[in-house]
């Protein structure tokens, strides 16, 4: 089972004109977007810091190795020193904005191409603004991160060549969103639009003009168990790509993806857990007007931002459950009406033999049924 890193060690002394610029090398892209180079790559489009040089003045701030992410992230960093075929490379535009205010978590950064520049989109970054702005769009058409990216593409555009945009998670969304709401001669010299496991848009979104132009350059990477991928509507094609993710959330980690020396290692389709999901979230969402939904979601991030937490892994449960709890008694009974059709929806998605495993062991767990009588007695 091979993966990112052993991708960069097989082609990592080939030179783009040897071979030129694939999706594997999207991916690396798209997780580079999170290495945080404030203070190191500037954030003008002119000129810019070797890639090499940066990444050795990231190294030195030691700050890489506190988990299993970030030491994946520093062995990342590590490959990219020793691969001829990213040494000539140039990182700009590094931009990183954290608005509490307008509910925005915004991060991107340019690689400049032997023949043009890559721009890469970060996605959520575990503050509870960004974890805000994407349940934001389960109820607007547009929230302020995809707006900034649309801004941040059209500076990056004074580079010459071609474009390419890429990103994980919600930064794949805000590469899809740019691509197709940026301006008509911008969009011409896009040749690529990848986005990795990152949601997609509310339907009449997707439905507009520049979305259908950029459609045959997009195409969407989804891991065997996506969760975040399913979410909300996609229009471009798209290929499932085996992980070692035990499932759910951890197959959303990009390390983990299955990669071949011909490209990622792919399936025909997603897990049934994951058309299940899918299934069970759109009938959700469909299920309840955008009122519902923003009052539910609005009132939950405010109960979670009153614990003075700024990440998801500040929140301590005791303070969170009491922070939920002391929710007001309108938002209380909004939110209780949307776990209702939450199930309501999963009844309507599961096949019938499971989902009559499903109501035994909720009858088990509530106590129903303990006492029916014996049919034989």
């Amino acid at each position: 089972m091979s993966d990112l890193f052993d991708y960069i060690a097989w082609r990592g002394d080939l030179n783009q004109a040897v071979m030129p610029f694939n999706d594997m090398d999207a991916l690396m892209f798209s997780r580079l977007s999170y290495i945080r180079f404030d203070g190191i790559v500037p954030s003008g489009f002119e000129g810019g810091k070797p890639l090499g040089e940066a990444v050795r003045q990231v190294l030195a701030k030691g700050a890489y190795a506190d988990s299993e992410l970030g030491k994946s992230d520093k062995r990342l960093l590590e490959l990219l020193l020793d691969a001829p075929r990213y040494e000539s490379l140039t990182l700009c535009g590094f931009e990183s904005t954290l608005d509490k205010a307008s509910e925005e978590q915004f991060a991107a950064l340019t690689i400049r191409l032997p023949l043009g520049a890559c721009i890469a989109y970060r996605g959520t970054d575990g503050t509870l603004v960004g974890w805000k702005e994407d349940f934001n769009m389960a109820f607007s058409d547009v929230v302020a991160g995809q707006l900034h990216a649309v801004e941040y593409l059209e500076r990056a555009a004074s580079l010459p060549g071609t474009l390419r945009l890429v990103g994980h998670s919600k930064g794949g969304n805000l590469a899809v969103y740019a691509a197709a709401c940026c301006n008509e001669s911008i969009q011409s010299r896009i040749v690529a639009v990848r986005n990795f496991d990152g949601p997609g848009f509310q339907r009449q979104v997707a439905a507009q003009p520049g979305f259908q132009r950029i459609l045959g350059r997009t195409r969407t990477y989804l891991p065997r168990s996506s969760v975040v991928g399913m979410l909300l509507e996609h229009e471009e094609p798209y290929t499932v790509v085996e992980s070692r993710g035990s499932g759910g959330i951890t197959q959303h980690n990009l390390y983990l993806w299955e990669i071949n020396r011909h490209g990622f290692t792919e399936l025909e389709q997603v897990s049934d857990g994951s058309q299940l999901i899918d299934r069970t979230v759109k009938d959700w969402v469909a299920n309840m007007d955008p009122e519902q939904r923003e009052t539910v979601i609005n009132g939950v991030y405010e109960a979670l931002a009153s614990t003075n937490a700024d990440t998801v892994h500040d929140l301590g449960k005791l303070a969170t459950l009491k922070a939920v709890m002391g929710m007001d008694d309108g938002t209380r009974r909004q939110a209780a009406s949307a776990m209702r059709i939450l199930y309501q929806s999963l009844r309507r998605s599961l096949p019938e033999r499971p989902l009559k495993m499903l109501e035994d062991r909720l009858g088990i767990l509530t106590g129903k049924g303990e006492d029916k009588p014996d049919p034989d007695e």
